[in-house]
């Protein structure tokens, strides 16, 4: 059997999956110049180049490509066994590592949290809250939490619950700009949405004639949606939103809800895993209490 070590193999790994040394140093907490040395002992004991460098990327050969697939599978092999030693032995414990975006993960995940903690106090707890799409093997997480409609991935996903959704503007704004009645009248309004790619998005409602969509547009989108709340409040437009990001906005009456005639469009609450075999305790657990939480307050 070649010579090299465990170490080694996570170091190669770490590479591809986070596509650089650098980030693979940061994530394994060491030097860029170890990571290289240990990947280059590797392709040495093996008698084989595993990855193609150049000053911008790194790409896996062909023979990189197999042995990363099945050092992978060994690696996850060794994790599901030491899961269920300290399972056995000690309980839930080891670190989850979250992602979730951050306007629920301040008001609706933030809440949740001490009671999951206090139920497996050995287990350690990562949160990570950024209005991006995570990559949940390059940035090391067990799981990421999505609201709204998911796009295909090779991930694993599990429906934790709907959210509604409400369309709203300040009184300010309506009385400037008039109150609209029926979804397509939001074609004349300044539409705020959720979207960092393009100024234009898609409104749907349900009546009992069936789903209206609306196309919108505005002169301001973000990808956050406190950000989006703020902007409605100082009277810039309408927004459509989660529930829980206007729900004290409404209640002062500093946003009117609009259109309440029809039903807006739910989005959808997800949690993300690696698509892999085995799925640790730890995070099963997690899912199963997000799930609970949720079913609970319905």
């Amino acid at each position: 059997m070649k010579q090299y070590d465990l170490v080694s193999l996570r170091s190669f790994v770490a590479v591809v999956n986070a596509g650089s040394f650098n980030r693979a140093a940061e994530q394994l907490q060491t030097s860029t110049a170890a990571i290289s040395r240990r990947v280059a002992a590797l392709e040495t004991a093996l008698g084989v180049r595993l990855l193609n460098r150049t000053t911008r990327r790194i790409d896996l050969t062909a023979s990189g490509r197999a042995y990363h697939r099945d050092v992978t599978a060994i690696l996850e092999a060794l994790e599901e066994a030491e899961e269920r030693i300290n399972c056995d032995r000690e309980g839930i414990a080891g670190t989850l590592r979250i992602a979730a975006p951050l306007s629920f993960g301040t008001q609706c995940l933030g809440p949740l949290l001490p009671s999951f903690q206090q139920q497996y106090p050995d287990l350690r707890l990562q949160v990570q809250l950024e209005d991006r799409f995570t990559e949940l093997i390059a940035d090391q997480l067990d799981l990421t939490i999505r609201i709204g409609t998911l796009e295909d991935s090779t991930y694993v996903a599990t429906h934790i619950a709907e959210l509604p959704r409400v369309v709203c503007a300040s009184p300010a704004y309506l009385r400037r700009m008039g109150l609209p009645r029926i979804p397509s009248d939001l074609k004349t309004h300044n539409c705020l949405h959720y979207n960092n790619v393009s100024l234009r998005e898609e409104w749907s409602f349900q009546s009992e004639q069936g789903t209206i969509s609306v196309e919108v547009g505005g002169t301001f989108c973000a990808n956050n949606g406190e950000l989006l709340r703020e902007a409605a409040l100082q009277d810039l437009g309408v927004i459509s939103l989660p529930r829980f990001i206007v729900e004290h906005a409404l209640e002062a009456g500093t946003l009117t809800p609009l259109l309440t005639r029809y039903t807006t469009a739910s989005m959808g609450l997800y949690v993300l895993r690696p698509s892999r075999s085995f799925t640790p305790t730890r995070v099963q657990r997690f899912i199963d209490y997000l799930k609970h939480a949720y079913n609970e307050s319905v």
